[in-house]
């Protein structure tokens, strides 16, 4: 496996970082079938647009599957997660405002 120099992984789920500013961060991130994130959270809004596959959104203790297409606005500081209960790998763009140097800090 290689991890390409844009590339952050957590477990299964890679982060791919499309551009950053001091002001957001933009990013695709592939969530393999079967993938649960870590639930977590940060001082960052973070917007989720689903590329392609059906995922699961936790947000402050409410779940929403979202299909491609659809979108979900995460507030900072809300413990949240995504998990894919499908058999297929799900796509997200996700923004986040302002940028998420700890995941620049990260490539590799």
């Amino acid at each position: 496996m290689s991890i390409k120099s844009n590339e952050v992984k957590f477990g299964d789920i890679t982060i791919k970082i499309l551009s950053n500013s001091d002001d957001l961060t933009v990013s695709e991130i592939e969530i393999p079938a079967g993938a649960i994130a870590t639930p977590h959270n940060h001082p960052h809004e973070e917007v989720n647009y689903v590329i392609s596959g059906k995922l699961d959104f936790m947000s402050n203790g409410e779940t929403v599957t979202l299909q491609t297409g659809q979108s979900i606005t995460i507030a900072p500081n809300q413990l949240h997660n995504i998990t894919n209960s499908s058999s297929e790998a799900g796509v997200v763009l996700s923004v986040w405002t302002p940028s998420r140097k700890d995941l620049i800090a990260k490539l590799a």
